[in-house]
């Protein structure tokens, strides 16, 4: 294992326009100066935004045309991308789900996950399906990643296990709200610190087809001290360095994986 730059794009995604938002992208990409960068992170829903009553037809179909584009720029830029998220149509055409994935430098897909945890509070149980399958772990560069999707952040089971796994990084790519801002800030420092590892949340900002997101990406290293932020409401590329040897000393210094008395909890 190495140490790994990590840069996460904070932009204000087009409601409703999908070319827009490749375009918008790529142009972010030509000026995040990304150099010595080794994974590059997206919000989620970056194609098209919460646009959930047209979201079929935004939808990518087994993540085309989105995989083909995001593979060309881990090519061309020689870096992973962990490529937030996209309304995406798999075998069933009548369900439309919010799928996270990622690509390697190489332009491969390595892993995909769709958000099992749906928002009531933006009605996305009325137009998309969760997912229904596990978190599972990947491997970037060396280093055992994770991945959830904005709500699930509310929810510990989802990084626990993924801690359990051996996953030292956890991406959270979102389209989270002003109005709950602080959980947004909250929770990821929490998350970092119960599971003892990196935590990544690149979120969209401002007002996107009338709901306005608070921005406020994020890195927390595994005390839960923030290492890079985004401070206001505009464009922003979030870097820090993560040291995956840094979560193998905590872990070992402060040994709750060890101290868990599984007999003792009930959901369990």
């Amino acid at each position: 294992m190495r140490n790994i730059k990590i840069k996460a794009l904070q932009y204000q995604v087009k409601f409703g326009d999908f070319q827009g938002n490749l375009n918008k992208v790529r142009a972010q990409f030509e000026h995040a100066k990304l150099e010595e960068t080794d994974v590059v992170v997206l919000p989620e829903m970056w194609t098209s935004g919460y646009d959930l009553e047209n979201i079929a037809e935004h939808a990518c179909h087994d993540l085309e045309p989105a995989l083909s584009f995001i593979a060309e720029l881990a090519q061309q830029y020689d870096v992973n991308i962990v490529a937030g998220s996209v309304a995406n149509i798999k075998e069933d055409p009548d369900k439309v789900y919010n799928t996270a994935f990622v690509v390697d430098r190489e332009g491969t897909l390595v892993y995909e996950y769709s958000k099992v945890h749906l928002v009531p509070m933006l009605d996305e149980p009325r137009y998309l399906a969760a997912g229904d399958s596990k978190v599972e772990t990947f491997m970037l560069d060396g280093s055992r990643c994770g991945m959830v999707i904005c709500y699930d952040l509310r929810f510990p089971e989802l990084f626990r296990d993924l801690a359990l796994k051996g996953a030292s990084i956890i991406f959270v790519p979102a389209e989270w709200p002003m109005a709950r801002r602080k959980h947004w800030e909250t929770l990821l420092s929490a998350r970092a610190i119960e599971n003892q590892c990196y935590i990544i949340g690149v979120n969209t900002y401002g007002d996107i087809g009338g709901q306005i997101f608070a921005g406020r990406s994020l890195m927390a290293d595994p005390w839960g001290e923030v290492i890079s932020e985004a401070k206001g409401q505009a464009e922003a590329v979030v870097s820090g360095r993560i040291d995956s040897q840094e979560v193998a000393r905590i872990r070992q210094a402060v040994p709750i994986f060890e101290s868990r008395r599984r007999d003792m909890y009930h959901c369990l």
